[in-house]
């Protein structure tokens, strides 16, 4: 039994036996994939749901005395936390518009990238503002929440990179169109989706990871009143326009050949998120 990648997760292919001609020659055969619809429908209350409990903190935070001199830092925490919400929300109403699609047309890969990049941007601001109130109330454990922050960034690119292995199936359903169309996709196999899928998740982890090991070896910035602001619009912005250019992706053509899964498009959404987690790792408190 031989196990496939599958976005947002890992399930295994099991093998069958078949038996064909006069020779009676068995012929293996892999069975089972992934339903990227299903996927994120299941996800999208999750995801939603994740939203929903950082309102709790907020009101926390804009209710318990702060500290003399940390006003920055519950600012940024409070934003952090505003975008997290924010994001999971808008991000979850796109998973539940994708898993009302009829069929199992080649853009909703990409588009359930893009709307990952959202959710990856709620889950390392979520953590993020709790290494920022850590920064406040406990200096001595700072370093360790902001290692847990990349190694929330690290599991975003490659829960998100995981979409690329059963792209291969999706496209269209005539059999005889889809031998033609799959000739110019980027992915055009299942050997190609498994290949790609770790070269790309190898590729997108460098940028975390290299954040990880500068925050454990103390190198990071000083947060300022005008950083904490800029890290609160760098969060919110790249996680409106995932959302929306996941939510423009969704679209089918009118007249013309679907549009799958293309490079730049595969590498642009793991690298977002972990350029976004190595921009955290940097210049947190």
């Amino acid at each position: 039994m031989g196990a496939v990648w599958v976005g947002f997760g890992m399930k295994r292919r099991r093998s069958r036996v078949v038996f064909t001609g006069q020779s009676g020659l068995a012929k293996t055969r892999a069975e089972g994939r992934y339903d990227i619809r299903r996927g994120a429908e299941g996800y999208a209350p999750i995801i939603g749901a994740f939203g929903v409990l950082a309102v709790p903190a907020i009101v926390v935070l804009f209710t318990v005395p702060r500290p003399r001199g940390a006003a920055p830092l519950v600012s940024l925490a409070a934003g952090l936390l505003i975008v997290a919400m924010t994001a999971s929300i808008a991000s979850a109403i796109g998973m539940a518009a994708i898993g009302a699609e009829q069929d199992a047309t080649a853009n909703l890969v990409p588009a359930v990238m893009f709307l990952a990049v959202a959710v990856a941007v709620s889950l390392v601001a979520v953590l993020a503002a709790f290494e920022v109130l850590a920064a406040i109330y406990l200096r001595d454990s700072t370093k360790l929440f902001a290692v847990i922050t990349g190694v929330a960034g690290l599991a975003g690119t490659f829960f998100t990179a995981l979409s690329i292995a059963d792209s291969w199936h999706t496209g269209p359903s005539d059999a005889e169109e889809k031998a033609r169309w799959q000739k110019t996709q980027w992915i055009q196999t299942q050997q190609q989706a498994d290949q790609r899928t770790l070269r790309v998740t190898a590729v997108s982890a460098a940028p975390v990871g290299t954040g990880v090991v500068l925050r454990i070896a103390g190198v990071h910035a000083m947060v300022t009143p005008a950083l904490a602001t800029w890290l609160v619009v760098v969060s919110f912005s790249l996680a409106m326009a995932a959302v929306g250019r996941g939510a423009f992706r969704t679209r089918h053509p009118v007249d013309g050949p679907q549009r799958g899964l293309r490079r730049r498009e595969a590498y642009g959404t793991t690298l977002a998120i972990s350029l976004y987690a190595l921009v955290m790792m940097i210049f947190l408190p």
